[in-house]
């Protein structure tokens, strides 16, 4: 049986101060063969890829490596204990675990006084992050003391105020469940006009709701679940506002940033894909930029986020580079990313084979050929070891068979019949067929009457595909009509 590659993949994601605080904790919490944590931990760092024979070699005359399975568990769960005690109260959960355990001990103790003192001041941080879930422990053990005073006025006012959050809770639990079933319909390629009206129908019975049980989340899921109808109906303007609307709500409280720096990322993600599809290309890259810095500025310390921003950034960047013809800068781009790109393993994100499509794109339209084909290579390398899309899989095959032609490379037959064995079990995915069948026509020198009537109804048939509603539609990705088109104006007619 293969080697867990779990501890690997933990150590590589710990930030330097959290592996500095780690090898402090440690020595504070294992008796006797810290020693050998510490060398192991220090030996897998060390490793860009896992490579278990070779930390067997290496701690061979050492009496633990005997049991090496045991000795990794145990110190996988030494790190999480040392992770959870480093961020102990830098997340909100965090905190409030350990508020909330606090609460606890001090009404064990009858120390209601200091209780008290502690409910009140969770309950104004939970009411101003809106952590209803949190907040209704809270009042939980709040009811308690009203209890043990025989506080009749402020019991009532306890249920009272515990049936508010539950009706906060219920509208965005509903709110929730619409946004994730249109997403989900989305994916399935089930969407409907009837499906879409009924969906708004479902929205407006819970929002806007009053004022007193309006939240953060009732809004974020009901522009949420806005801009996923907006986006299937391609109104991409009401879809942008959906988004920026969802922006300016973390913005206005910024610990929500801190919180959930992912939705925030993501958020600006959906902002870009929408400014390409409006063809806004001057206010992208502000955009970008600011979703480089947003770490930074608000000292966020997650390793994985940056390296997922990095990627994203990356390949925002080159699409736009593409869309404007820029090649030359994307090529600048690519340069100064590549060292970093070298660090990051192939399995972190599937964001990563995104990127290195653009990169394939951007050499493509500079004729960098062989450039070109080194990304492509990668990506179709690692299709065992990555979950990538089956639309992104059909692309990377496509766009190499674009550059064959342009090189006017002698494999491009071979190739053709490869990726045309490859589409024959991917029946649903009949832009691609006809993008196939297309290429195959282009590649040959002139075309006659019959040839070009086919071209013709392939074309029309590819783009009546592609008005279809599918996930991709936002996605950045080539343009192969536009490639088709640009070659029609070049070739001969007999």
């Amino acid at each position: 049986m293969k080697p867990s590659e779990d501890l690997h993949q933990l150590i590589k994601n710990m930030s330097m101060s959290e592996k500095r605080y780690f090898k402090i904790y440690s020595t504070r919490h294992v008796i006797g063969h810290n020693n050998n944590y510490i060398h192991l931990f220090d030996a897998i760092d060390k490793q860009n890829e896992y490579d278990e024979e070779r930390i067997k070699q290496y701690f061979g005359k050492e009496t633990f490596v005997k049991h090496l399975p045991s000795e990794k568990h145990y110190l996988y769960n030494l790190i999480l204990d040392g992770l959870n005690a480093y961020h102990k109260d830098r997340t909100f959960l965090t905190r409030y675990s350990n508020l909330i355990m606090n609460i606890e001990i001090l009404y064990n103790k009858g120390l209601f006084a200091q209780c008290r003192k502690l409910i009140q001041k969770a309950k104004k941080e939970a009411y101003l992050l809106e952590k209803f879930s949190i907040l209704f422990l809270i009042i939980r053990w709040e009811t308690l003391i009203y209890i043990k005073d025989e506080d009749t006025k402020g019991l009532y006012k306890s249920f009272d105020e515990e049936l508010r959050i539950l009706e906060v809770i219920r509208i965005q639990s509903a709110l929730m469940r619409i946004a994730f079933n249109i997403q989900i319909q989305i994916y399935k390629g089930k969407i409907t006009t009837a499906f879409l009206k009924s969906q708004q129908e479902e929205i407006k019975k819970y929002y806007p709701p009053k004022k007193e049980v309006n939240s953060f989340w009732a809004r974020y899921y009901f522009y949420s679940g806005m801009g996923l109808i907006y986006s299937v109906q391609r109104k991409y303007q009401e879809c942008f506002d959906c988004f920026k609307e969802i922006n300016v709500l973390m913005q206005n409280t910024k610990q929500f940033i801190v919180d959930l720096p992912h939705i925030y990322h993501t958020n600006h993600n959906n902002m870009i894909n929408l400014l390409f599809a409006l063809k806004k290309y001057d206010d992208i890259l502000p955009i970008i930029l600011h979703q480089r810095a947003f770490t930074t500025i608000y000292k966020i310390k997650n390793p994985a986020l940056n390296q997922k921003v990095f990627l994203n950034t990356g390949e925002s960047e080159l699409y736009l580079y593409y869309k404007t013809e820029e090649y030359d800068k994307g090529v600048i781009t690519i340069k100064r990313i590549e060292p970093e790109l070298k660090k990051i393993d192939i399995k972190f994100s599937p964001s990563l084979i995104d990127l290195y499509f653009m990169m394939s794109v951007i050499y493509l339209e500079n004729q960098d050929y062989r450039g070109a084909i080194k990304w492509l290579n990668k990506i179709l390398n690692h299709e065992k070891d990555v979950n990538i899309r089956r639309e992104l899989q059909i692309n990377t095959r496509l766009l190499y068979l674009i550059v064959l032609l342009e090189k006017e490379d002698l494999f491009f037959d071979n190739q053709y019949q490869s990726v045309k064995r490859f589409l024959a079990n991917e029946k649903e995915f009949k832009k691609q067929i006809y993008y196939l069948d297309i290429i195959k026509i282009l590649s040959e020198q002139r075309l006659n009457a019959t040839k070009l009537k086919l071209l013709k109804e392939l074309i029309k048939k590819s783009k009546a595909e592609n008005k279809k509603v599918v996930q991709e539609s936002l996605n950045p990705q080539y343009d192969f009509m536009q490639w088709i088109e640009g070659q029609l104006l070049h070739k001969k007619i007999n």
